[in-house]
This record gives C-alpha cells, structure tokens and sequence, in this order.
C-alpha cells in the first residue's frame, strides 16, 4: 500500500470523525425533545424515561443515551449516570460534552417545569453546537481528505 493511499484514508477517517459528530450531535437533539414529549405528556419519571428511550430502536445506536441507562442501572443516579456518560461518549467535543453535563446537572432534581426549562435549554445549546459542527464539516472535511492526499504524494515522491 502507497504512502499516498495511507494519507489519504487517513483523511478519509479526520473527514469522517467530523461527520460523526453531526449525526451524534442531531440524535441526541432527538433525544431531548423525546424526552421534552414524553414529560409534558406523560409525566415520566427521569430514570424510567432514560431507559424507555435508550430502548428504542431510533435511538439504539446512541452510545451517549445507552452509556446513561448503563450507569442507572448500575446503580448510579440520573444526574452522576447522564455525566458519567457525556464524559465517556465517543464523538462530543469537549464544549459539546460541558452542554450536556449541565443539561445532567440538574436531571431528577426539579419539579416538570424545570426539568422541562433544563432539557428545553440544553436542546438550543447543542442546536448550536450542532450548526457550528456542520460548518466545520462543510469547511473542512474535504480540505481534510485534500491536504493528507497531496501529504501521501509528497511523501510518494520523497521516498522514490
């Protein structure tokens, strides 16, 4: 395999990492309004509601939502289990990680309204996150697989 073929699969993977973290961040924005639906609706209570929800087959994928259903059941509390998981889940960055251990910081310690106004909250925060995350990908993600292509090149030439 050439050094030009190395580098550019390693752009490839840089390239995919960041369009990883679009589709992570935009499923755990569904899984907040779910979660924002099923307590103005159904008055579900948190650690009940973070199991239904990891259990569902459009959120099975979510290593976020399934690392805090993990933690519940082994015994931690919603809030130390949801941060427990922010801080373990693949693809966040670290900005994208403090959304969602503030959005964690206050889970199972309010009446409706306020985990409500907390998960509402967190909701626009990781929407900006979001639109920041896919201006990144949109800038960069071919530049990525771009600059380690000619980066496989030059070291192509180099070694010949």
């Amino acid at each position: 395999m050439g050094a030009a073929t190395i580098c550019t699969a390693a752009g490839a993977v840089f390239s995919a990492i960041l369009k990883r973290r679009c589709t992570v961040l935009r499923e755990t924005a569904s899984i907040l309004d779910e979660m924002q639906t099923k307590i103005r609706y159904r008055s579900t209570r948190m650690t009940e509601l973070i199991s239904e929800i990891s259990a569902e087959s459009a959120f099975a994928g979510n290593e976020f939502i399934a690392g805090a259903a993990a933690g519940m059941r082994s015994g931690l509390p919603v809030s130390e289990a949801w941060i427990r998981a922010a801080d373990t889940a693949p693809f966040y960055s670290e900005s994208d990680r403090d959304i969602l251990k503030n959005i964690g910081s206050g889970l199972g310690n309010s009446d409706t309204e306020g985990q409500l106004s907390q998960l509402a909250l967190g909701s626009s925060m990781l929407g900006r996150a979001l639109e920041e995350a896919e201006r990144e990908c949109a800038g960069k993600s071919r530049m990525l697989i771009s600059v380690w292509t000619l980066c496989g090149i030059g070291a192509g030439i180099i070694i010949i």
